[in-house]
């Protein structure tokens, strides 16, 4: 049904397509009087919109400061940095604590002899530094402590991890417990290991630690970049005291470099069993710590899944590369933050008090994309952190506070839009009242008409269903039936009871089966598949079966998606086909087929078989000419068949590879290549060629294909065979050295029961042998593969061809 729409929009609509979002044209707080002064409505107009302006603003500095959107500003955060990691230095190393150390070393807590004899392992390997994140807060074994403290003193690179409590005992500010003496004045320095997450849980910073005087307590991550750098002035400078106010004034943002398991790991056992060449140690930066599971030690980071967390260790492994890289991310300052979030807010009051709704609407969303790429760069490139969300909750304020303007300009549009609908040619006749009285009035019988002008577009539809000769129902995305036509009412009369309306359409499918009790499988695939595609809200092409009635009626079902307008899913339409008739004919059609295939193969045979047993009575001249017509007809009722087979549709389907299949055609083809003495060159790739398919029928076209290209090449030259991969095809190519094939024949090559001319000058008996279905049966076996043939020739040249197949997966 096409529907003819005006050539361009009424009157009506183009007095409303371009009004501004705040005021009319007519009315906008720029246009003056013939005086010169503004009109009280546009005075109006400019105060209400310095209200919204005003309330807006005090409205997003009061929000910032009291409930900053910060879980929403931490998603794209996360975002950003899991988009663009940050690159991992391969001179950070983990010693992990693993299961596998504990299984092989014992159950934690170890000897302190154990974490000795690891120290002494590192010292000779001589790294650049030694992060050792395992707490030694109390003494144990004397003789053990001194042998740890005697192997990280003979380091002389190694930080070890202090705890910080906060509040401490007795209503000290906190407390502060470092190793154990020996150990703790063995180490080359101490720094705390706490870590804060944020309100949701996830860590992304590190707290630098100061008392009230300014004096730092070092992260032990700040502390093992010291020790690489040489910084013996920042591991020199004073400390808090033990009990002293902890000040968290700023929060190190960590550019982590990927998820757990980036950095380099060996094993805790491996290293200390010495299976680990210190080579792979010399001059790295070593961290030590806990992986092993239920050992606590693990933090959610941005760059966490759902179930994925992040050992401390490796916590550490990323703020200490980023020390050392210098890309620590830095957080924009209250003003930045609070001033880049109303800048959009300003710009987009702007545009509203000047421009039109269409120009509004999408300069509010390039607004928004603005402030996301901006924010994006800004973290991605500069490492700096502007959070979008209150930009972005700002532009969503500006609408509902100036939205209450919009109300006129929406009923004059949909009365603009009725009288057009109105104007429009009719799909159906129909009767126009003449418009009168006040516009209410008026657009309630705008309304009315339009209303029932869907009434009768909709009996229409019913009538043009009922119509129909095969029997069809619509029914919605659920499924259920909301209109079914006379031919439906007719077929389900005998097997369901009532109205076929408001029944689910798996209830009509039952009601085909001979025994309800075991449903059609194809018909629970069918529902399945439409169930799928209704959640998905994705059209597709129609789906459908084919079943046999118990009376001998043989139907043919499909369904298939329809949408409104705009395209979105509305329901489906199922068709159910009497095709009793059509299968009828396709049975004799059949049987005819092999009757007449039969009788073509069975006096040839015959043929034969004579001229092999009675031979010698016969002349040799005669013998040879019949035994060549004989082959020549034999030869045609296999092709026929082939085609007919192929033209069917009605395929052996499995999935394989298409290099075994054109290997198999060149060992078919090698006598009669070796016959003429052509070579022929096989090209097949390494990575399996798979395609879904009848293997039997896609073997016998590139049989076909190769021996056309022997038939049509002369003795001495070389045919290559060969695959191709692409991304989602897989092509097979037969390339000859031949006499080609001219430009105006390549048409019709694949037609059937067409061959080419010998060349000009040579008689008709040097063609060669055939009738012209070989090309015509690998055209439709392609075809009904959802592929391509495809051909090039060069006169005196040799051609090329070509089926090009989906790809199929492993």
């Amino acid at each position: 049904m096409n529907i003819q729409r005006p050539a361009r929009p009424g009157p009506a609509a183009e007095a409303v397509s371009d009004v501004p979002l705040a005021l009319g044209p007519a009315d906008g707080p720029l246009a003056r009087g013939q005086t010169g002064e503004f009109s009280f409505q546009s005075r109006r107009m400019l105060f209400e919109w310095w209200a919204v302006l005003v309330a807006a603003t005090l409205a997003m500095i009061a929000i910032s400061t009291l409930w900053p959107p910060v879980r929403a500003d931490n998603l794209f955060y996360d975002l950003v940095l899991r988009m663009n990691p940050a690159p991992a230095s391969q001179r950070v190393l983990i010693v992990a604590i693993d299961n596998r150390s504990l299984s092989e070393i014992g159950l934690w807590p170890w000897n302190r002899e154990v974490h000795a004899r690891l120290i002494e392992k590192l010292t000779e390997a001589g790294p650049a530094a030694v992060g050792y994140d395992v707490l030694f807060p109390e003494a144990s074994d004397p003789v053990a402590d001194r042998k740890l403290a005697d192997a990280i003193a003979g380091n002389g690179r190694l930080v070890l991890p202090s705890i910080v409590e906060i509040p401490g005992p007795d209503g000290a500010p906190s407390i502060q417990i470092p190793p154990v003496e020996p150990i703790g004045s063995a180490a080359r320095s101490t720094g705390h290991v706490a870590t804060r997450p944020d309100r949701d849980g996830v860590v992304r910073a590190v707290d630098r630690l100061t008392d009230g005087d300014g004096r730092r307590n070092l992260h032990m991550g700040e502390a093992v970049a010291a020790v690489v750098r040489g910084d013996n002035a920042l591991l020199a400078a004073p400390r808090p005291a033990p009990n002293s106010e902890v000040l968290a004034p700023v929060r190190d943002l960590i550019p982590f470099a990927g998820p757990a398991g980036t950095y380099s790991r060996f094993s805790f056992a491996d290293v200390l069993a010495g299976r680990v060449p210190p080579d792979l140690i010399a001059g790295r930066i070593v961290l030590v710590g806990a992986t092993a599971s239920g050992m606590g030690d693990r933090f959610s980071t941005p760059m966490s899944g759902t179930l994925e967390t992040m050992p401390g260790v490796e916590l550490n492994a990323n703020y200490v590369d980023s020390l050392l890289a210098d890309r620590m991310i830095r957080a924009a300052p209250p003003w930045a933050w609070i001033l880049f979030s109303l800048l959009p807010v300003w710009l987009l009051m702007m545009s509203l008090l000047f421009l039109g709704p269409r120009v509004n609407l999408w300069l509010g969303v390039g607004i928004g994309l603005a402030v996301f790429l901006i924010t994006f760069l800004s973290l991605a490139v500069f490492r700096f952190w502007l959070p979008p969300a209150m930009a972005l909750f700002g532009i969503g304020l500006i609408y509902p506070l100036w939205g209450w303007r919009r109300l006129d300009l929406a009923s004059r549009y949909m009365v603009a839009e009725l009288r057009e609908l109105r104007s429009e040619p009719a799909v159906l006749p129909r009767h126009q009242a003449e418009l009168s009285g006040d516009p209410v009035e008026r657009q309630i019988l705008l309304m009315h008409e339009a209303i029932r002008d869907i009434r009768d577009l909709r009996r229409f539809v019913a009538q043009s269903l009922d119509s129909l000769p095969d029997a069809a129902v619509v029914t919605d995305l659920e499924g259920m039936v909301l209109i079914a036509n006379d031919a439906a009412d007719a077929l389900f009369e005998q097997r369901l009871a009532g109205n076929l309306l408001g029944r689910p359409l798996d209830q009509l499918f039952r009601s085909l089966d001979s025994d309800p009790r075991l449903p059609d499988p194809r018909a629970v695939e069918l529902m399945d598949a439409m169930q799928r595609m209704s959640l998905a809200s994705s059209a597709t092409t129609d789906n459908g079966y084919e079943t046999r009635l118990a009376d001998g009626t043989s139907l043919e079902i499909r369904v298939a998606f329809f949408t409104d307008a705009a395209r979105r899913p509305l329901g489906w339409i199922c068709r159910f086909a009497d095709i009793t008739e059509l299968r009828a004919s396709e049975r004799q059609r059949e049987d005819a087929l092999r009757l007449l295939t039969h009788d073509m193969r069975a006096p040839q045979a015959s043929i034969l078989a004579v001229l092999e047993a009675e031979g010698k009575k016969v002349p040799p001249e005669l013998a040879r000419r019949l035994e060549r017509y004989a082959h020549q007809t034999l030869s045609l009722a296999d092709d026929f068949v082939h085609l007919a087979r192929a033209e069917s549709g009605r395929f052996v389907v499995e999935t394989f590879n298409l290099s075994d299949a054109l290997l198999d055609s060149v060992d078919d083809l090698w006598p009669l290549a070796d016959a003429k003495r052509i070579r022929i060159v096989s090209d097949v790739p390494e990575t399996e060629a798979l395609v879904t398919g009848d293997r039997a029928l896609l073997t016998r076209s590139i049989t076909n294909l190769l021996g056309n290209a022997l038939k049509y090449s002369d003795e001495r030259t070389h045919v290559q065979a060969r695959i191709r991969l692409e991304d989602k095809f897989v092509i097979a190519e037969i390339e000859d050295q031949g006499r080609g094939i001219a430009e105006e024949d390549l048409g019709k090559l694949f037609e059937a029961f067409s061959r080419l001319a010998p060349p000009e000058g040579a008689p008709a008996a040097t063609a060669a042998p055939g009738a012209g279905l070989g090309l015509a049966f690998v055209k439709a076996v392609v075809e009904r593969h959802r592929g391509q043939v495809s051909v090039t020739s060069v006169e005196g040249k040799g051609s090329i061809f070509g089926m090009r197949l989906p790809r199929a997966k492993a």
